[in-house]
Formats: structure tokens, sequence, C-alpha cells
């Protein structure tokens, strides 16, 4: 999570201290600015700072993924790059939302949701990780979606907060047939 004063300013130290006592523990590593990371409640700056100072005190054997996903495909690649230079090892990356109207229609292919991820991993400088979180976002990423994304090489997973069992085992399937780099 993102720590906060009272005032509502980014409490950066006690985030420093808190990434350092959880890089203390058998975790292999750490999500900054996932859905508990508070990143749609920070500007891009404030975002930056919280991936700049969490990456910083952490330990360098962590694995450390940024979450990256905004309403924007250019936004989107804009944090993605910014996470790579600060040395991070991959990019968590939700599904915009805003328009999800359009992304519910059921009268065919949901190419918009195929067409933005395959061009945040086409140019992202990290790997990718698809994140569907449908409680927050009211919109669930296709599994046949995630199946066709799975091929792509620089996309190496999701992660799905559905909460669906069948869903879940589903997207296991679709993964369980694709060889991923190590």
């Amino acid at each position: 999570t993102t720590p906060f004063y009272p005032d509502g300013r980014l409490y950066l130290r006690k985030l420093e201290h808190n990434v350092a006592l959880y890089s203390r523990t058998q975790l292999a590593g750490m999500v900054v600015l996932g859905s508990t990371g508070e990143a749609v409640m920070l500007a891009p700056e404030e975002q930056r700072e919280v991936l700049s100072t969490a990456i910083a005190a952490a330990s360098p054997e962590k694995v450390m993924i940024a979450g990256v996903g905004q309403e924007s495909l250019r936004q989107t690649l804009l944090m993605a790059e910014s996470a790579a230079a600060l040395g991070y090892d991959a990019v968590l990356v939700r599904t915009p939302h805003f328009y999800r109207k359009q992304l519910l229609r059921t009268n065919g292919p949901q190419l918009e949701m195929l067409t933005y991820y395959r061009m945040v991993a086409d140019e992202s400088p990290l790997p990718v990780l698809l994140y569907s979180v449908p409680p927050f976002t009211q919109y669930d990423l296709p599994v046949e979606i995630v199946a066709e994304l799975a091929q792509h090489p620089n996309i190496l997973g999701i992660k799905d907060s559905s909460g669906a069992p069948e869903r879940i085992a589903a997207i296991a399937q679709v993964y369980n047939h694709v060889i991923l780099p190590l």
C-alpha cells in the first residue's frame, strides 16, 4: 500500500520503512502501485515518486513489479519507461476502463483491449503482466483475449482479481499451453 499523511500527502518515509521491512522477509518481490497502491489517486509525478522510493528501499534480489496502467496508451508507456529507468523487472498493466460501455458490447470481437495490450507489449521496455481487476474497473478481460495475448513474447502472464475459480482455471489452461521465455 501507499502510505499517506492525514492531509493526503505521500508519506514516503513510511513507504521506505515498509519496503525495507518487506525486503527482509521471504517474499520473492513486491508490486508497487497495484490496486491497493492507490495509483488512481496519484498524479503521474507522485506515481513516479512512489516507484522511485520503493525500488530504492528494496533489496536488490527482490523482483520488483511496477503498476503502470493508465487510461491512455501513451501515459501507460511513459510510466513503463519510467519504471524501466528506475530498474523495475516488469510492469503490471490494468485494463483501461473509462469507456467500458463500448468494451462490454456483445456484438463482435473486443478488439480494443487486444490492440491496447499488443501495443503496450510491443513498446514496453519491460515485460508486461496483464491485470484484470473487475471489482474496481467493472471490466473482466475476456479469456479469449488473454489467450491471444499469451502468445506475445513480451507478455509474461496475468494477475486476475476476478475471484472466479472457473475463470482462473480457464486462464491457467491458456498459460499451460504457452512456452514462456525464461
